[in-house]
């Protein structure tokens, strides 16, 4: 690290990060867990063999699961799994309406273009990514000469090990470490309950508190056609969770910005986020309204329904954690303060000043940068990738756009090339949304919208492409891919000549926002991390990146606005609300699950909360007792916690997660899936026992 050291006292006075003792607060990584204040808090004391199973068992799916059987079998999320769920449904065969349950291993039904990995090692590359161009070159310079060294290592650890390696940055870029990942591309459907079990209550109860929700699936990984034996599994516990454990949650949360200064919050909150609230309440309107259509087009829009409401409601509660006058008031004055501990001991620069004139840049940039691409998983986004894989694998490493490194090339690739199901009512429906949001935001005159309107309107147009192309015909797709620049030339289908078009555009912007936005920000967020890391090193977490974490707390209710919330819900709580809405949507209890009301003890819990620090992306988060056993399984947070992007508190923030208790008896109980019940005690049965295997890790 460079910089002159700086005093502990006057930094964590300035800086105002010291820990109250009791905070649950951290999503820490496996390389530097918090062992002493664990063991302070807690009294408990965690073994490397203890954090190894862990980091062993916990496998990355989109969002987050884990082994739970020597077999292979993962735990997870419903909504994690909802998009291999919905893949796999037809008009006939509708898995997210009905559930599914394989009886045996070989009736389990593979996810197209799925992916699980485990971490294996993690090592700091921290000097070779950092500093790899002069201290004075230009921010082009440093971020190709940056990309290539990323790329560099990434490409020497997968030849070297045959692994998946990922360089990720932490501590706002002031460190950088290599990931190493086991990799599966067969994952296999076992179980899922019906949507409705799952997501009980709706967007309704979308992060609300008590919740009755049987959010869970599982699914098995397979290697060379038979399960994966792992290294490391998680056992069912052999005592139910209760109040005032002491629990640990393994996952992958997405992204946090705790260590964002003002202006990147004001950015945040002013510019970015009213774009990104807009654009989803328009496709959430558009969404509804298809379905609304017919009930093969409410089963079609499912999964994107599910997906931008959620994510609605969460940004929804972003927003309003960064209209909260204290939340904001707090980040000012710690930020007044260190500013005030930079300057006394003479550290070089401005990083605050820097950050201000870089988030001006990205506002005047933001409506562009937000719109001009081609829209979320339409065709149309199909074609660009197709059209951008082809021209960008053609580039040095250093010129890509960093999303084609060769890490995430093989990834995109094959989901391009895995049959999925295709709606070209639905598409026309989501193409035309981001057309007309493009238009609004950018003008007619813009060269973006001349290109994609063509003179049209945006439903005339989204009608002409859609109707017109093949990229849904994984034929097509699968020719143009393996073609590469000579096929995509020749091609004459309208998205990927519209997509021809829209590529030089796009890729100008994301040249601009790595030259003019990532590097200067991470050199100016370096300058501070820096500073953080001086006093505190890695006893205090970076922020989260997507990537392996470690959390704890303990189970506890909470006061919510003066109401004392339990720290349990259970089956008969789930009968009394739907009884206590007529049955009615979105509160009606799928069939089986209401026809297994007298087989279930009303006392049996259902969901529970903890203080665990969490975030989107640790969905499918098991969560374990002292012993690494799993209690439970995390699904969402409470609305008092969706202000954890910015700023944690332990008073009423909760995570949410649906007990082993719960599962165990949905499968018993319910769905007659004895025998994968009987897997997660630990007793598989005979067929899967007798079943070959390949061990992994």
């Amino acid at each position: 690290m460079t910089g002159s050291p700086l005093s502990t006292i006057s930094i964590a006075m300035a800086i105002g990060m010291a820990i109250p003792a009791q905070a649950d607060e951290g999503m820490w990584t496996f390389d530097h867990p918090p062992l002493q204040r664990i063991e302070q808090q807690y009294g408990i004391k965690l073994t490397p063999d203890w954090l190894n199973k862990l980091q062993g068992a916990a496998v990355k799916f989109g969002a987050s699961g884990s082994f739970v059987s020597a077999d292979g079998l993962m735990l997870t999320n419903h909504h994690v799994a909802l998009d291999c769920i919905a893949q796999l449904s037809s008009p006939g065969h509708d898995l997210q309406q009905h559930g599914f349950v394989a009886a045996t291993q070989t009736e389990e039904l593979r996810c197209p273009g799925a992916t699980a990995r485990v971490l294996e090692s993690t090592e700091d590359v921290t000097d070779t990514i950092l500093h790899v161009a002069p201290a004075n070159a230009d921010a082009d310079t440093v971020t190709r000469a940056r990309k290539a060294a990323i790329a560099k290592v990434e490409d020497d650890c997968a030849s070297k090990t045959g692994m998946r390696c990922q360089v990720v940055p932490l501590y706002s870029g002031s460190i950088f470490h290599l990931y190493r990942y086991r990799q599966w591309d067969d994952v296999r459907l076992a179980f899922a309950p019906e949507f409705q079990a799952a997501f009980f209550g709706g967007d309704a109860d979308n992060f609300v508190y008590p919740r009755f929700a049987l959010d869970f699936a599982l699914l098995r990984i397979y290697d060379h056609g038979q399960p994966v034996h792992p290294a490391h599994y998680l056992k069912l516990a052999t005592a139910p969770v209760a109040e005032g454990d002491a629990i640990f949650v393994v996952g992958n949360p997405g992204r946090t910005s705790r260590l964002f200064t003002i202006a990147e919050l004001e950015q945040l909150r002013d510019v970015r986020m009213p774009l990104m609230l807009a654009g989803a309440r328009a496709q959430q309107a558009a969404l509804h309204a298809y379905a609304a259509r017919s009930p093969e087009a409410a089963r079609q829009a499912v999964q994107p329904l599910f997906d931008v409401e959620n994510w609605l409601k969460s940004m929804n509660g972003e927003m309003a954690a960064l209209n909260d006058p204290s939340l904001m008031a707090r980040k000012a004055s710690e930020e007044a303060a260190f500013r005030q501990a930079y300057a006394a001991h003479g550290l070089k620069g401005d990083p605050w000043r820097d950050v201000e004139h870089i988030v001006q840049r990205k506002s005047a940039k933001e409506k562009e940068l937000w719109t001009v691409w081609y829209g979320h998983r339409t065709l149309f986004d199909t074609a660009g990738h197709i059209v951008e894989m082809a021209y960008e694998r053609a580039l040095p490493e250093s010129e890509r756009m960093g999303e084609y490194r060769d890490l995430s090339l093989r990834d995109t690739d094959r989901r391009l090339r895995a049959d999925q199901p295709v709606y070209k009512d639905m598409d026309i429906v989501l193409q035309t949304h981001f057309f007309t949001e493009a238009r609004s935001l950018l003008g007619d005159a813009h060269p973006f919208v001349k290109a994609v309107l063509h003179g049209e309107t945006p439903a005339q147009s989204a009608e002409r492409l859609i109707r017109a192309t093949h990229v849904d015909d994984v034929n097509e797709r699968r020719r143009l891919l393996d073609g590469g620049i000579a096929a995509v030339e020749a091609s004459t289908d309208p998205l990927i000549q519209l997509a021809r078009t829209v590529y030089p555009m796009r890729r100008a912007l994301v040249r601009f926002s790595e030259t003019e936005i990532d590097t200067p920000i991470i050199e100016a967020a370096s300058k501070l991390g820096q500073a953080r890391f001086t006093l505190y090193g890695t006893a205090v977490p970076p922020d989260a990146t997507g990537t392996l974490r470690l959390s704890y707390g303990k189970v506890a209710g909470y006061d919510a606005a003066g109401i004392a919330t339990p720290w349990k819900s259970t089956f008969g709580g789930l009968n009394a609300r739907s009884d206590a809405f007529d049955h009615k949507a979105p509160f009606d209890l799928p069939a089986q699950l209401d026809a297994a009301r007298s087989k279930i003890d009303p006392r049996t819990p259902l969901d529970f909360v903890t203080t665990a620090d969490i975030i989107g992306g640790n969905s499918g988060s098991p969560v374990v007792n002292v012993q690494g056993d799993w209690v439970g399984l995390i699904f969402d947070g409470n609305l008092e916690g969706l202000g954890g992007r910015f700023i944690y508190t332990d008073e009423r923030a909760r995570s949410l997660a649906v007990s082993a208790e719960a599962i165990l008896t949905a499968l018993d109980k319910v769905y007659g899936a004895s025998t994968l019940a009987r897997e997660l005690r630990g007793q598989p049965s005979s067929a899967a026992a007798s079943t070959g295997g390949t061990h992994g890790g």
